[in-house]
């Protein structure tokens, strides 16, 4: 029954977002003009988002090559904006969701803690992770994914974007807490974090890239399904995402742990346990694409 719950809440948002997206595809020559850059002195540890929640950890990046992500990513949705009427479409259309398995995934998603995103990209790598069996797995995954975060958190102080549930009437998947409350929305740090870890784990086992990334497009999906982050934030965390995860390449530290990691992950794949087939066909269900692209009309 609960399925059924989440497939009909899944076609119902499909349908009732596909005109909202086909605003933004026609919106692009309208977007307004980009906010200034970010201070080139701003880098790790310097800007906290509100939202965070556990110590600052260390990243592999220092601030003189930390990627700007306002030069990457499309200025924030405005009022007014048709990208900012479509999320907020999006926004009141998966509200649908609340009580369906996959609103459960969405609260289980918002889990920053590194045993707990190991055990998340299980099913897809093909093996049980632990910060046991992958202790140099989970330190990359801490660093880089605070790179990442840090990245997003100094775009979120430039644009100072509100996040849906604010503007929107609605129910989230977890408390409204005061950090919550006081962060931004854009780019979401989330979708930062998950994207440059599901690129790394796809470096790390080539063969199972398309698993990888699709568990990490749906952990950032997850911040929406959640009502905590517009569409166009989770998007643009990964756009953020892809630049991180270029400048890590030239760190020398950051080299050495991917080399440590790709060892540990051979040795889980090969000697096990593997991760639970039942759970990990439910899971491949549930994270699914949550949008579909709107018809465009005519053949190329």
């Amino acid at each position: 029954m609960t399925g059924d719950r989440t497939r009909k809440a899944r076609a119902w948002v499909l349908s009732g977002v596909a005109s909202g997206l086909a605003i933004v595809l026609a919106a692009c020559a309208a977007a307004p003009a980009p906010v200034g850059p970010v201070d080139a002195t701003m880098g790790v540890g310097v800007v906290h988002d509100p939202a965070a929640t556990g110590p600052m950890r260390n990243g592999y990046l220092t601030s003189a090559v930390m990627p700007d992500a306002t030069a990457t990513i499309p200025p924030a949705p405005t009022e007014g904006d048709p990208r900012n009427t479509a999320d907020w479409a999006i926004f009141k259309a998966t509200r649908a969701m609340q009580g369906s398995e996959r609103w459960d995934l969405a609260v289980n998603d918002d889990s920053y803690k590194t045993p707990d995103l190991l055990k998340d990209f299980s099913c897809a790598v093909g093996a049980e992770l632990t910060v046991e069996n992958s202790p140099s797995l989970a330190t990359l995954m801490q660093r880089a994914s605070q790179d990442a975060a840090n990245a997003a958190a100094a775009a979120k102080e430039v644009y100072k974007r509100r996040r849906p549930f604010l503007d929107n009437e609605g129910e989230i998947c977890i408390a409204r807490s005061e950090g919550l409350m006081k962060s931004y929305d854009y780019p979401s740090g989330h979708s930062s974090a998950s994207w440059v870890e599901g690129l790394i784990l796809a470096e790390l086992v080539p063969d199972r890239s398309a698993q990888v990334l699709a568990r990490a497009r749906a952990y950032g999906e997850s911040r929406v399904v959640c009502g905590v982050h517009n569409y166009s934030a989770v998007q643009a965390g990964r756009t953020n995402a892809a630049g991180v995860f270029a400048a890590l390449h030239e760190s020398d530290a950051f080299q050495a742990d991917m080399t440590r990691a790709k060892s540990e992950l051979a040795a889980a794949r090969a000697v096990g346990p593997a991760p639970d087939a039942a759970r990990c066909a439910r899971e491949a269900e549930l994270t699914r694409p949550l949008f579909s692209a709107p018809a465009t009309g005519g053949a190329n």
